[in-house]
């Protein structure tokens, strides 16, 4: 994959107070309503209040944003200030509306001052604290941020709510479970192992019947459906009398369903079984962008992770934009500030500056050197510039088996590793202790002139002296929708199993569907040529989740984030236990955050101000 732009974040400390909170605002066209149990579509200017009651009904928005985090502005349109932003299934208070009903005035935490958010995209309910009556008022006028029209908006006449003191929590009379990502699947049973029934967005209310043996999950009703189904508790707020439910025991849960065979199989050309461990460590690893800023940052949450090494691809053109002339620049910060949190680096360079391409190259593309020598004296330099530091090993290129990696030229191994054999030979040179790591190649089949199967490629590199000329071999298998344990001969009837709309691996059975599949049958190549001894370096792995940011990557709407964070503990775990695979690097940390909406993003685990998703708790969590 390709590296992503930077970008700024901006973050708002908690600000917890005794007593009433600060007012804030969100859009009305951001909601729907839920009244004492039922539902209406859109929820109309809210009236002013003309006498006080003893007891007024107070209403308690949930917010249903299902792609992203609600912004909160400091009026009621989008011309005013984003002042906050609140996460799906957050419950705030509503104090008033604009007279169009389009926006909600509420109360939110975090936010001095007034806050509004859309009322398209909120979920309303209703208690009765004690409250007092307010007096209407006119809303600010914003203040224009730079690049926008100096017009100010004008003031708006808002009908107002009683201001309640405190706000409570919404407490239904029966359990229930309010769902908080985005998209959420249900299931059969209480595992990602079960099929999936339906899926639910955030904001959703289902009645809880029961708890798991273990009280990880949730046996729910779900409306249309005879039967009960699970959701994930962890993904849920749970509200209600929760102590009254009953918990089941192992004995009362059905068996999950054991997947037929794929109806098309593809005959193995390797052995079944890789070669057992080889010399070496392994790693716990991510990459991040930290090009640009966000240095800081990044390697916090790395630590925080409990992981001990952290990848940046590097675009040469950027840092030897003319012959001769190098600059490190800003790598130089990023492998300080990693020493100083004792976390190792992976630099992946990558795209070769216009003056070191062939006559008349494809400019629309990254690719290699029209000379080998050009890149090993660049990265000789590297090395060199950054021997003994916490840059601990340079990977060689990235996905050469791709046509807009390889500067739409032929694929071909034996070109590749004429670029591998100068580049080891170089850094070596420089910096003995350097570990040198081949361009990692992307799962693909044969789709000349676009891609080359990587099994057929990597085979081509042994033959022309791999094993020789790297001290690791570089790696990126894909997750899809296919959980880290199956083969791909598996993998059509699991996906049916599990749920999917994404249909490769049935619809062309392939090594590549399968995380399993991709790394056996590079330890198997390995063994053939002699190379045992060495380790797999997965330079990039894991899910995408949450929904497709862009069609082409349609299985990201099969896995919820149950399933990214439960397949990505699970991968970690096989790496290690296999004992022939060194530093693993998660893709990716922080896309969200500096390239929120691409393609990219869609593997980020953590959201676009840095908290956490359900994968980033897991791999916190998880026993290194």
């Amino acid at each position: 994959m390709s590296i992503g732009r930077s970008g700024i974040m901006l973050s708002f400390s908690r600000n917890r107070r005794q007593g009433p909170r600060p007012l804030g605002w969100i859009v009305a066209s951001m909601a729907w309503l839920v009244l004492a149990g039922s539902c209406t579509q859109a929820m109309p200017a809210l009236p002013a209040a003309e006498e006080p009651t003893p007891t007024p009904a107070v209403t308690l928005a949930v917010v249903t944003t299902e792609d992203s985090r609600l912004n909160v502005r400091s009026g009621p349109g989008t011309d005013f200030a984003i002042v906050g932003k609140l996460d799906p299934g957050r419950v705030v208070t509503i104090t008033g509306s604009s007279e169009d009903g389009q926006w909600y005035r509420v109360q939110v935490d975090e936010v001095d001052g007034e806050a509004w958010i859309a009322a398209a995209y909120a979920a309303v309910t209703e208690a009765t604290p004690a409250a007092t009556e307010e007096p209407a008022a006119a809303l600010p006028t914003p203040t224009p941020t730079p690049g926008q029209a100096s017009t100010p908006a004008q003031p708006v006449e808002v009908s107002l709510l009683p201001t309640p003191t405190p706000t409570p929590q919404p407490t239904p009379t029966a359990p229930v479970a309010v769902i908080q990502p985005e998209r959420m699947n249900v299931r059969q049973g209480p595992g990602t192992n079960y099929p999936v029934v339906t899926t639910v967005t955030a904001g959703t209310w289902l009645p809880i019947v029961a708890l798991g043996p273990q009280g990880e999950w949730y046996q729910v009703q779900v409306a249309g459906r005879d039967e009960p189904a699970w959701v994930y508790a962890g993904l849920t707020q749970g509200l209600g009398p929760l102590e009254t439910l009953p918990r089941l025991s192992p004995e009362e849960i059905p068996p999950a369903p054991t997947p037929t065979p794929a109806p098309v199989v593809q005959a193995a050309a390797l052995p079944a079984a890789p070669a057992p461990a080889a010399p070496g460590f392994f790693g716990y690893g991510v990459q991040a962008h930290m090009l640009g800023g966000g240095v800081d940052a990044a390697l916090a949450a790395t630590s925080d992770l409990g992981f001990n090494w952290i990848k940046q691809q590097v675009e040469w053109r950027l840092f030897q934009p003319e012959p001769g002339a190098i600059g490190f620049g800003e790598l130089h910060g990023i492998v300080n500030a990693a020493g100083n949190r004792g976390i190792n680096v992976l630099f992946s360079v990558v795209n070769a500056p216009p003056w070191a391409r062939e006559p008349g190259f494809d400019a629309s593309v990254g690719g290699p050197p029209a000379d080998p020598q050009t890149l090993a004296n660049f990265l000789g330099a590297m090395a060199g510039e950054f021997c003994g530091s916490a840059l601990k090993a340079i990977e060689v290129w990235n996905e050469q088996n791709l046509h807009y990696e390889w500067g739409n030229k032929p694929l071909n191994p034996a070109e590749y590793m004429n670029l591998l054999r100068a580049s080891y030979a170089s850094i070596k040179a420089a910096c003995p202790s350097m570990y040198v790591i081949s361009g990692a190649l992307t799962p693909a089949g044969d789709n000349p002139p676009f891609a080359m199967d990587d099994f057929a490629y990597l085979e081509g590199m042994y033959q022309h002296g791999l094993a020789q000329y790297s001290d690791g071999i570089g790696a990126h298998p894909s997750g899809y929708n296919v959980p880290p344990s199956v083969t791909w001969q598996e993998a059509c009837a699991v996906i049916q199993q599990t749920g999917n709309s994404f249909n490769g691996a049935c619809d062309t059975p392939h090594h590549s569907w399968s995380f399993r599949s991709t790394m056996e049958g590079y330890r198997n190549i390995m063994v053939k040529y002699g190379d045992a001894n060495k380790r797999i370096w997965p330079t990039e792995f894991g899910w995408a989740a949450g929904g497709a940011f862009h069609p082409a990557y349609a299985y990201a709407n099969d896995n919820d984030f149950t399933e990214q964070a439960q397949w990505t503990v699970e991968a970690f775990q096989m790496m290690k236990n296999w004992g022939w695979v060194g530093p693993a690097f998660l893709w990716n940390l922080n896309f969200r955050v500096v390239a929120d909406g691409t393609e990219k993003a869609q593997w980020g685990i953590v959201r676009n101000d840095y908290s956490p998703l359900p994968v980033y708790e897991a791999l916190r969590a998880m026993p290194k």
